[in-house]
């Protein structure tokens, strides 16, 4: 006969069946399905032959294009009104945009740059990808992440975005600030 084995005196924990990348991909898609994003792919079905239904359906996040394949190089422009170049000189910078709705969905690239953003007009979800980002508020400190990091940068964010490297991210942002444009 086998000894009962006592019962812990605390719960084990569980191990994370995701990594970062997965979780990062998991919460953009959650967001995207909870937000009911009004712009999205559908499949049109015709119910009782007139009445066209369409259905919400997954969008997928392509790999190559995390890797940074595939991505349409962004024309030189003015910028964001909110947006100052460091030594003004262009940042050579590419992306794609996965969805738009509620919220946008892309990969971003850029080459090595420095920017000093006055009052972000959106939250931006970021999860790094290749390089390096360092984040220096106007009211102090300096914080660095680095390739797997996952962030949040508020709206209202005053301050410089330094990619010493080049440059790829995963980015989630709140769309509301182009109602008011």
């Amino acid at each position: 006969m086998l000894a009962s084995r006592p019962m812990p005196s605390r719960p084990t924990r569980r191990r994370c069946l995701y990594g970062a990348p997965q979780l990062a991909l998991w919460i953009v898609l959650s967001l995207g399905f909870l937000l009911n994003a009004s712009r999205s792919f559908s499949d049109d079905a015709v119910i009782g032959g007139n009445t066209t239904v369409s259905k919400i359906i997954p969008i997928a996040v392509e790999q190559s294009f995390l890797d940074g394949i595939g991505l349409v190089t962004n024309a030189p422009s003015e910028g964001e009104d909110n947006i100052e170049v460091q030594d003004g000189e262009h940042i050579e910078n590419s992306s794609h945009i996965f969805h738009t709705g509620k919220i946008m969905v892309a990969v971003y690239q850029a080459g090595p740059g420095k920017v000093h953003i006055d009052n972000a007009a959106y939250d931006e979800f970021v999860h790094i990808l290749e390089g390096r980002l360092i984040l220096t508020p106007d009211d102090g400190g300096t914080f660095e992440f680095k390739k797997g990091d996952s962030l949040v940068v508020p709206k209202g964010y005053t301050g410089y975005w330094h990619m010493p490297e080049k440059y790829r991210e995963l980015i989630v942002i709140d769309t509301d600030y182009l109602q008011s444009e």
